[in-house]
């Protein structure tokens, strides 16, 4: 079994073969102690550091001894910061070459210590290597430290101060801070350029765009490349964007690629070469772009035409008017230059063009503007004149295009115009009238001013008009107010004649009738009537009279006596005379109620009851002298007189009156 040794140090029982203390590094040197408190099993995995759980062999931690912990607060400053020094202030590091400097580090502790040296937050890209860093105390040992590129991480080139720390393997917050510049250097190749697409065809067309990569990836530098571009003819002109382009180490960029190129013929094709190329400070890179283009073949050619617009022209009271010359190149292929002039058959027509010389381009139109006039045309007639406009090319061809003028004039207005009359018959009791006389131009296209005038068949009637000037507008009518003043025809009669009224312009007339009757009121029936009814008013009170006198007073003895006779022979004359002048009275009485009904007809019944009452009232009258007669008495014939002269005036009154009656 191997001897044990125990650390002075810390206590910590070791191997016999152990030049070191598991725990503090301590050199154990070449004696056996066997005076140690307590062995370590052979078979016992190293325990870890104080508080520090042990090996891989899962034994439990075993508690620190006393006396160690009793050395260390003897000894508190054990564990110095180490000594440490770079031999070089600057290293080189590639991709390919990485950087190896020497580091002088000297252990001043007391005990053995195991040295790390770390890069103070590094980049990314650098991965920190040193050798064996165990010292005893007061060794000095150079250390050698390497700088590598971490594989798969880009480096950019640049010139960086890298921090470095050697820290004791003991105590961590012992550590010596030294520095070292680290210069990478630029490297890889050139940017690859490349176009996308790197075949184009244009068809119909002189433009195209496409675009470019700068790859910069192999390279841990920034490149400016400036980019043209060239072509064997020169005739291709390139436009980049942008044109300088700034690629980022270990990146790419991309620009676009415009460019126009001149066509080939129509219906031919052409394949051009266009090289592109980036430049920068260290040189050039280019690649090969190919441009096919391809036209289709040229339409037919067309012959230019002429047209007018508008080809027909209406021209109403006017001599003059404006139209368009349409010159259609759109079938062509290249500009066609025109000389324009007019032709007239009837020689009525002028022409006057805007430009009488005039280019068209191919695939256009052209417009000129063109006035054309002519001789004025009678009032009221029409006239259709035709033209025709050439254009002529400068090798001789000429194309023509027809148009017409057509000419109207309107009539005088006066012969359009109408005169109308309202009432077209006019009836009146007195002298005097009025018609609204209505002149029309609607049918007219201008003004018409008339002076109004008028007069009768027989030229007895007075007529004025207000207003008697008239200014009709085209379109309307005017109207004026006609007065007429005639003397009354004879009473109960009427008078019925034809006015005329005329509407008299500088050029013409134009003139209305109408009838105009007067009526004037008959008295004559009125009269008739008052006769009839005086007359029969005269009968009747001669009626009355002899009603009441004797042989009429005593006719109802009469009339008893002569029923009661028994023979011829007892009659008495005086009764028979009294009931006859009865009778003769009632047929007057009789007549004077015809005479009345009769002032409903024509008078005719009037007339014949009149004289049938002078008849019975001579009857009446009659009978008085033979009553007086066979009565003896005197004074029968007093009455009979009086009312006769009432009744024969009455009667012939009444007659009078029939006779008015009549129509």
């Amino acid at each position: 079994m191997t001897e044990q040794r125990i650390c002075k140090t810390c206590g910590t029982p070791a191997d016999g073969s152990a030049a070191f203390c598991s725990v503090c590094d301590t050199y154990l040197g070449w004696s056996v102690n066997a005076s140690a408190p307590e062995a370590r099993q052979p078979d016992a995995a190293p325990r870890g550091r104080v508080g520090v759980p042990g090996g891989a062999g899962g034994a439990p931690p075993q508690e620190p001894d006393p006396r160690v912990a009793q050395q260390r607060e003897a000894r508190p400053d054990r564990v110095v910061v180490p000594v440490a020094s770079v031999k070089q202030a600057e290293v080189t590091l590639t991709a390919a070459a990485p950087a190896t400097f020497e580091v002088d580090v000297k252990n001043d502790s007391t005990i053995v210590d195991s040295y790390t040296i770390q890069a103070a937050d590094p980049p990314p890209w650098l991965t920190v290597t040193h050798g064996e860093a165990n010292l005893l105390p007061g060794v000095l040992r150079t250390v050698q430290v390497t700088f590598a590129i971490t594989p798969g991480v880009l480096a950019v080139a640049q010139r960086v101060t890298v921090p470095l720390f050697v820290r004791s393997g003991v105590d961590a917050t012992r550590a010596t801070p030294l520095s070292i510049v680290v210069d990478v250097p630029r490297s890889g190749p050139a940017a690859t350029l490349v176009a996308r697409p790197n075949l184009i065809r244009l068809v119909d067309s002189d433009r195209g765009s496409l675009h470019v990569q700068l790859d910069n990836r192999a390279a841990n530098f920034a490149r400016q490349y400036v980019l043209t571009a060239t072509d064997p003819e020169g005739v291709v002109r390139v436009e980049f964007v942008p044109a300088a382009v700034d690629v980022p180490a270990g990146g790419s960029a991309e620009a676009e690629v415009r460019f126009a190129a001149p066509p080939p013929p129509p219906g031919k094709d052409l394949a051009r070469q266009l090289t592109l190329t980036a430049t920068d400070s260290e040189g050039q890179v280019g690649v090969a772009v190919t441009v096919e283009q391809s036209t289709s073949p040229p339409p037919e050619s067309l012959p230019a035409r002429i047209r007018l617009e508008p080809a027909e022209i209406a021209m109403a009271d006017r001599t003059t008017a404006e139209l368009n010359v349409v010159l259609d190149n759109r079938g062509g292929h290249e500009a066609v230059k025109f000389n324009l002039s007019g032709r007239d058959p009837g020689n009525q027509v002028g022409f006057r063009f805007e430009h009488a010389r005039v280019a068209v381009r191919e695939g256009s139109l052209g417009y000129v503007g063109l006035v054309v006039q002519t001789a004025p045309i009678a009032r009221g007639e029409s006239d259709s004149r035709p033209f025709s406009v050439v254009a002529t090319t400068d090798d001789g061809r000429e194309i023509e295009a027809a148009g017409s003028l057509e000419l109207s004039a309107h009539p005088d207005p006066i012969t359009t115009a109408r005169l109308y009359i309202q009432p077209e018959h006019l009836v009146v009791k007195g002298r005097k009238g009025k018609y609204a006389v209505d002149v029309d131009n609607r049918q007219g296209g201008e003004p018409l001013q008339v002076r109004l005038s008028g007069s009768d068949e027989f030229g007895r009637a007075r007529i004025t008009f207000q207003p008697e000037l008239l200014a009709v507008p085209p379109g309307q009518v005017g109207r004026s107010i006609a007065a007429i003043d005639h003397p009354r025809p004879d009473g109960g009669s009427s008078s019925t004649r034809q006015v005329q009224v005329a509407a008299t312009s500088l050029t013409g007339s134009v003139d209305g009738r109408a009838t105009f009757t007067q009526q004037t009121n008959s008295y004559r029936k009125l009269w008739a009537v008052l006769l009839v009814l005086l007359g029969a008013t005269l009968l009747a009170v001669a009626a009355i009279g002899w009603a009441a006198n004797p042989p009429v007073d005593g006719v109802t003895g009469a009339v008893d006596r002569l029923t009661s006779v028994g023979s011829a022979s007892d009659v008495q004359a005086a009764d028979v005379v009294s009931v006859t002048t009865t009778v003769f009275l009632g047929l007057v009485l009789f007549s004077i109620a015809m005479m009345l009904l009769g002032l409903i007809g024509a008078g005719r019944l009037v007339r014949v009851s009149a004289i049938f009452a002078a008849l019975w009232t001579g009857a009446v009258v009659a009978t008085h002298p033979v009553a007086t007669f066979f009565t003896d008495d005197p004074l029968g014939s007093v009455p009979a007189g009086l009312g006769l002269a009432f009744a024969l005036p009455g009667a012939v009154l009444a007659f009078i009156g029939g006779i008015l009656l009549k129509p």
